[in-house]
């Protein structure tokens, strides 16, 4: 059964999430779909626009948890799959639009992050609550978040791992913009129509002056951060928190 659908529109292609049950987290398989779905669209230049959703309410809840794909063993390996896909997102010479139909949390919002541009439902809220599981962002987080909010930001919600609102996120540049519920589908068609009405050479060329520009250091940042994750995912304190979140408790971490 497939975890992911991808529906075209003219030039515009829609990625949805389709794990609604589960706020639509992230899986081995919905990786390998997306990682299947972008390599269509690299080849397909009809499409010149490509929108990210999830299904129900939520846009992404992160990894899934508690399952046998995740842990120490293989997690490793799992984080590098999720960095390499997320590369590939971030690469596509169509601009892409995260639409945040809901919450975006952990992987969701790094998800979101590799996206060219972010628009909110302002019932929509987004964090990084790795650390009060216990774990360590990593698919990117510490190289593409500070340079959107900021270090001083991006500490705050890598280190405290509160969720922020939509309207939050858009002043502090997390999204580009915020749009009503009922709107949003409206806006994100709107924004999606004019990307894939511009000259797609130029803005392909524009986005990759803008990300290679960025980029300095991000090959060390995202294999610091793969590193500090497997090294984590063998404390006491990593367990914990996810035992935690399993069992519905407050985590006592103690440092080991």
């Amino acid at each position: 059964m497939s975890d992911l659908r991808m529906e075209r529109s003219g030039p515009v292609a829609r990625i949805v999430l389709d794990r609604p049950d589960r706020l639509n987290t992230l899986t081995p398989l919905m990786i390998r779909e997306l990682d299947a779905a972008l390599a269509q669209l690299e080849a397909d230049d009809r499409i010149r626009a490509v929108v990210v959703t999830g299904a129900g309410r939520a846009f992404c809840a992160g990894v899934e948890v508690g399952t046998e794909e995740y842990n120490p063993l293989n997690s490793r390996v799992f984080l590098k799959d999720l960095n390499r896909v997320f590369d590939r997102l971030e690469s596509l010479p169509q601009p892409s639009v995260a639409v945040i139909n809901g919450s975006a949390a952990a992987g969701g919002l790094e998800l979101a992050l590799a996206c060219t541009l972010r628009l909110a439902s302002t019932a929509a809220r987004v964090g990084l609550p790795e650390a009060t599981l216990g774990l360590v962002a990593a698919v990117g987080t510490t190289f593409r978040l500070p340079r959107l909010v900021g270090l001083g930001k991006a500490m705050e919600m890598c280190l405290l791992g509160g969720m922020v609102g939509a309207q939050e996120a858009r002043e502090c540049g997390l999204v580009n913009w915020v749009a009503e519920p009922g709107r949003l589908e409206e806006r994100a068609a709107d924004v999606a129509g004019r990307l894939a009405a511009g000259p797609p050479v130029a803005l392909g060329l524009m986005k990759d002056a803008l990300l290679a520009n960025a980029g300095g250091g991000k090959e060390a940042a995202v294999l610091l951060e793969v590193l500090s994750a497997s090294v984590n995912h063998y404390t006491r304190d990593k367990r914990e928190g996810l035992a935690a979140f399993l069992d519905k408790r407050p985590p006592l971490f103690r440092g080991e």
